[in-house]
């Protein structure tokens, strides 16, 4: 039976080399057999943009790409990566989506975005 993969809030820094390491390896192993992989925003905890370039977004990206060669990969940004630009997603081998998206999930029309779109009534939370 097809599925697809939905991922989020990875927060990646680091500092916790575990939690990259977990990712890279459900991208090696799990991954692949999935008929697409979406990334729901904050892979990373902070993304200061696409010319910072870090040990920890090259292995990422090339994680990605590898994976992008048999499963179609995309990224929705987040609260903490929204300056994540097509020069990055396109080394990941990700396609960029819109804030919004709705896509057709084995004859569902499911509406895709980052949790922190819904948080309007937060409005402490907002001045962030």
């Amino acid at each position: 039976m097809p599925f697809t993969y939905f991922i989020a809030d990875i927060h990646l820094s680091a500092e916790r080399d575990d939690i990259t390491e977990c990712l890279l390896t459900f991208l090696k192993q799990d991954a692949p057999q999935a008929e697409a992989l979406y990334v729901l925003g904050d892979l990373f905890e902070f993304w200061l943009g696409d010319d910072d370039v870090t040990p920890l977004s090259e292995r990422v990206a090339s994680a990605f790409k590898a994976l992008s060669a048999t499963t179609p990969v995309y990224f929705i940004h987040g609260n903490r990566d929204f300056a994540i630009r097509e020069g990055w997603t396109q080394k990941a081998g990700m396609t960029l989506l819109p804030e919004q998206q709705v896509i057709d999930l084995y004859g569902t029309p499911t509406l895709l975005l980052h949790g922190d779109e819904l948080c309007t009534l937060d409005i402490e939370y907002q001045k962030f």
